[in-house]
C-alpha cells in the first residue's frame, strides 16, 4: 500500500517497537545486575581474605548464579508468554481487519457501488477522500493505518468504511481531483445518449429527467434527486425552466460528453443508485473527431440511440411527396447507420473487441419527435395499441420491437436493425415524442421519455425491479 499522510495504526508499528523494547528493558536491566554482583564479588576479593569477606563473596556468587541462571529463564520464560500474548491479540485484530476490509469490498462489488467523474469521463470504485486539513487520503479503507478509523498527520480521525461513515468526508475524483458529490457510496449508472446533430438529444434528457421526477414517488414511491457538479455538467433546472415556458434551450454544443446526473432510488435506501445521461454535441458524431476521447463510452452501463425519423431520407421523402410541412421540424441530416457505426467503432477500439465480439451492454433506441405527422400510425402509441390493445407494457414493448424494425426495414434500414441484433446482447425499441408539438409560445408535453431511460436503469441497478412497472 502506497505511503499515506496518516498515523500507523497501533498493532502495526509501534506495538512491535513496544514488544520489542519490553523485552530488551528486561534483559538490560538483568545485565546490568550481574555486572552489578561481578563488581560487587572483584572489590571484596581485593579488599583481602577475611571471613566476613568470604562470606560476602558465597553471598554475591549465589546470587550472581540466580541471577545468571534462575532470573534469566524467568525473564525468558515471561518474554515468551509476552510474546504469544501480544502476537496472538496481533492476530485477533488481523483477523478482524482482514473480515472487515474483505466485507467493505465484498459489499462495494455486489452493490456495485462506484462513482463516475464527469470531468474526466473515468470510473472507480473508490474515490480520494480529504481531509479538512487538505491533505488528501488515495486508499482510505481498513489497512496498517487503521481499521475502523485512521488518524491523519493533523490528528483528526477519519472513517475507512462506508459502515461508518466514509461517504461524509469530502470525496473527489482519483484521475483529475473533481470534487464529487455523495462520497462515493452509490450504486454508479452512466448512460451515453447519442444521435446526430438537431435529433433532439437534449430535449429528451431534459424532460425525461422531468417526467422521472414527477412519477418518482407517486408511480414507485422512489427519491429523486438532481444533482448539480457545477460548470461543465447538465443544465436541467435552468433547461426545464425555458421548456415550460415554450421555449427551447440552447443545444448541446460541448465536444465532450455533459453529465446529467440525479439520485433514483427507493426510499430510504441506504445505497442510492446515481444516474447519469450523458449527452454530447451531435457535431462530434458528424465529423467524428473528438469521439475517440469521450471515455465515457467504455466504462458505460448502457446506451440510448435517438434516432429522428426525418433523418430516415425515404421516409423523409415519403412525407414530402404527401406535402407535409417539415419546416417547423428541426431535422437531424446525420443518417443513423453512420451514429451507430461511429458508436461500435469507438467502443471497440476503447474495450479491445474484436469485430466478432459483441458489446455485452444494453442498447435503448428511441424514436423520438413522433409528434411528426403519420408517425403515430406507422410506430406511435397509436399502432401499438391498435396492435396490443389492453395488453401489459411489457407486450407492448415486444409490439413495439416489431413495428420499429418493420419501419426501418421498409425505409432501407435494414442494415441498420441487422448491425444492433449482431453487436449489442440486448436491444428494446421506444417511440417517444420529448415535445408533444412544435414550438408555439406553450408549454411543451412530453410523452413516452421516461421509459427508456427506466428500461436502462432497471437492468442495471441491483436494488431495482420494475417488473410490476412493466407487467402492469
Amino acid at each position: 500500500m502506497s505511503s499515506q499522510p496518516a498515523k500507523l495504526n497501533y498493532f502495526f508499528g509501534k506495538g512491535y517497537r513496544d514488544l520489542g523494547n519490553t523485552i530488551k528493558d528486561n534483559f538490560i536491566l538483568l545485565w546490568r545486575s550481574i555486572r552489578k554482583c561481578a563488581r560487587r564479588i572483584k572489590d571484596i576479593g581485593l579488599g583481602g581474605f577475611t571471613p566476613l569477606g568470604a562470606i560476602k563473596i558465597g553471598y554475591n556468587v549465589g546470587l550472581l548464579l540466580c541471577i545468571c541462571f534462575i532470573s534469566t529463564a524467568v525473564c525468558l520464560a515471561f518474554s515468551v508468554v509476552h510474546v504469544v500474548l501480544t502476537l496472538a491479540m496481533m492476530l485477533v485484530v488481523y483477523v478482524l481487519f482482514s473480515l472487515l476490509w474483505l466485507l467493505d469490498t465484498v459489499m462495494c462489488k455486489i452493490r456495485q457501488i462506484a462513482s463516475s467523474c464527469p470531468q474526466c469521463q473515468r470510473k472507480f470504485a473508490l474515490p480520494y477522500y480529504r481531509c479538512s486539513c487538505g491533505r488528501i487520503h488515495t486508499k482510505l479503507k481498513p489497512s496498517r493505518y487503521g481499521i475502523l478509523k485512521r488518524v491523519c498527520l493533523c490528528g483528526r480521525k477519519l472513517p475507512t468504511t462506508f459502515f461508518n461513515g466514509r461517504q461524509r468526508l469530502n470525496a473527489l475524483c482519483p484521475n483529475c481531483k473533481f470534487n464529487l458529490k455523495g462520497g462515493g457510496f452509490n450504486t454508479d449508472i452512466s448512460i451515453p445518449v447519442l444521435g446526430g446533430p438537431s435529433s433532439g438529444k437534449t430535449c429528451f434528457i431534459n424532460m425525461g429527467l422531468a417526467e422521472l421526477e414527477a412519477i418518482a414517488g407517486p408511480e414507485f414511491g422512489f427519491d429523486f434527486e438532481y444533482i448539480d457538479q457545477g460548470a461543465g455538467t447538465g443544465n436541467y433546472k435552468a433547461d426545464i425552466a425555458e421548456l415550460r415556458k415554450g421555449r427551447l434551450p440552447a443545444k448541446t454544443s460541448e465536444m465532450q460528453l455533459v453529465y446529467s446526473t440525479f439520485y433514483f432510488s427507493p426510499q430510504k435506501s441506504k445505497v442510492r443508485n446515481k444516474v447519469s445521461l450523458c449527452d454530447v454535441g451531435g457535431e462530434v458524431y458528424a465529423v467524428n473527431k473528438g469521439i475517440d476521447k469521450q471515455v465515457g463510452f467504455s466504462v458505460a452501463n448502457g446506451y440510448l440511440m435517438i434516432i429522428d425519423p426525418l433523418s430516415i431520407e425515404t421516409f423523409r421523402q415519403q412525407l414530402e411527396r404527401n406535402k407535409t410541412d417539415l419546416s417547423k421540424y428541426r431535422a437531424s441530416s446525420m443518417p443513423i447507420d453512420e451514429v451507430l457505426s461511429i458508436l461500435i467503432t469507438t467502443v471497440e477500439n476503447m474495450r479491445n473487441l474484436t469485430a466478432k465480439q459483441k458489446i455485452d451492454k444494453n442498447l435503448a433506441i428511441v424514436f423520438t419527435k413522433c409528434d411528426i405527422p403519420e408517425l403515430d400510425e406507422l410506430i406511435g402509441e397509436k399502432a401499438i395499441n391498435d396492435n396490443a390493445l389492453g395488453k401489459s407494457k411489457k407486450v407492448k414493448m415486444e409490439v413495439c420491437n416489431k413495428l420499429c424494425e418493420e419501419f426501418l426495414i421498409n425505409n432501407d434500414e435494414a442494415a441498420f436493425v441487422n448491425i444492433v441484433k449482431t453487436k449489442f446482447t440486448n436491444v428494446q425499441y421506444f417511440t417517444s415524442s420529448a415535445l408533444g408539438h412544435n414550438e408555439d409560445g406553450t408549454a411543451f408535453k412530453s410523452s413516452g421519455v421516461a421509459d427508456p431511460i427506466l428500461w436502462l436503469i432497471d437492468k442495471q441497478s441491483p436494488t431495482i425491479d420494475f417488473a410490476k412497472h412493466w407487467n402492469k
